[in-house]
């Protein structure tokens, strides 16, 4: 995103204010962002309500403690990319870059997900998986016109994982059928 005020560099700050009932949104390049920011404490308004580049004053000081700390010069031991072009490319290089970077990914997990643990659903146990039967039994029994009978029930009936099972198992006996021939 380009600058709202220089049109040139990229806009690496987002200011939004509400004033009133109207919400006002900035993109500013570091370099604006100090501008303006030094413009408007040179020229106080009273009895104004502030702007929004009046208040990128305290967005500049919070900025410049990120980037102090972000901008990491030390390179990842493993595949050699700094901080700065992790965050031109937003991946990382390798596994030790997580170890390398920690307390920066640590603040920015913090600032995109409001948390840097993870909360919610994760794999299965291994105990789970073993347990869990590898593949179904050989279809000997039942013939195919039983098991598509079966699976136009199950989609009628809305059971899709059984409807997915029964699928798999007319898709096995159909190769059984075609290699016993």
């Amino acid at each position: 995103m380009i600058c709202d005020a220089c049109k040139e560099q990229e806009a690496t700050i987002e200011f939004t204010a509400v004033v009133g009932d109207e919400k006002k949104t900035m993109h500013l390049c570091p370099q604006c962002s100090k501008k303006e920011s030094e413009k408007q404490a040179e020229s106080p308004t009273p009895k104004v309500k502030p702007s929004p580049v009046a208040s990128i004053k305290k967005v500049n000081v919070v900025i410049g403690q990120l980037t102090a700390s972000e901008a990491q010069k030390d390179p990842c031991p493993g595949c050699g990319m700094t901080y700065e072009e992790f965050r031109k490319i937003g991946r990382l290089g390798c596994s030790q870059c997580y170890d390398a970077f920690g307390r920066s990914l640590r603040r920015l997990l913090k600032r995109i997900h409001g948390s840097d643990a993870h909360v919610g659903r994760g794999p299965r146990p291994l105990e789970d998986k073993a347990r869990a039967p590898a593949t179904a039994p050989e279809e000997t029994s039942q013939d195919l016109e039983d098991l598509r009978q079966a699976l136009d029930a199950a989609v009628d009936a809305e059971e899709y994982e059984r409807a997915a099972e029964l699928r798999d198992r007319i898709a096995r006996q159909q190769e059984r059928d075609v290699s016993e021939t």
